[in-house]
């Protein structure tokens, strides 16, 4: 959906940081309202477009997406290689213990890295869902083809819902949902989205179009 479209707020929901006014929230056939909110929130792992720089350690960094098992310093490189993290991160001066904040002695990332290291702090949470709003925003084009064929291999045994606006990524996803004014207006698999030639279809079109356009002046500008 475009800019406004409801997609984060849908996010918020089905994390339960917002509660719906009307209708309800169902896991595994249950109505949210009835179970244990904080046992619910164990099974919930979000990464939202304006995560969190904590000026801790990388390893506590990573480690605050399940406090209890912040020991597990194997479990730690275990998700940050999984979000692509450790090439940089085990690189430091000091590995996972290098502080992140150049305001307390330490190093600051990139904004890539960064996200990557919030990829990880999601991994590392072991949750069986997974919300990532716009989670690679920072990255090209082929490190997020990297970044989610990883997450594609990691899903097993979780749902994952992923917002993004590069169609590149979306047209992967098992089942597409498109939102117009805070309502799902469209929802199947790309093929079945094209071929109906709505909202989804427009979009993607216009992407591709806008895409090759940019391409081709580039190429342009190389040759002159």
């Amino acid at each position: 959906g475009e800019n406004g479209s409801g997609k984060t707020t849908l996010a918020k929901l089905l994390a339960h940081l917002f509660r719906p006014e009307s209708g309800g929230i169902f896991w595994d056939g249950v109505n949210a309202e009835q179970c244990n909110p904080a046992a619910l929130r164990k099974q919930i792992s979000i990464i939202f477009q304006d995560f969190v720089r904590y000026q801790l350690s990388a390893a506590d960094n990573i480690a605050l997406g399940r406090p209890e098992a912040a020991s597990d310093r194997a479990a730690i490189v275990q998700a940050a290689r999984q979000a692509g993290a450790d090439e940089f991160l085990s690189r430091l001066s000091k590995g996972y213990d290098t502080i992140l904040s150049k305001a307390f002695g330490g190093i600051d990332l990139s904004i890539g890295q960064w996200q990557r290291v919030a990829l990880a702090r999601a991994f590392f949470r072991n949750a069986s869902f997974i919300i990532l709003d716009e989670p690679t925003a920072a990255l090209d084009a082929r490190a997020e083809h990297a970044l989610f064929e990883k997450i594609r291999e990691l899903r097993q045994g979780r749902t994952v819902l992923l917002i993004s606006h590069r169609f590149s990524t979306v047209r992967s996803a098992d089942i597409i949902y498109v939102l117009k004014e805070g309502s799902i207006v469209e929802h199947g698999a790309h093929a079945e989205l094209m071929a109906i030639g709505g909202l989804y279809a427009e979009l993607y079109n216009l992407q591709s179009s806008t895409t090759l356009n940019a391409a081709a002046a580039g190429a342009s500008a190389t040759l002159s």
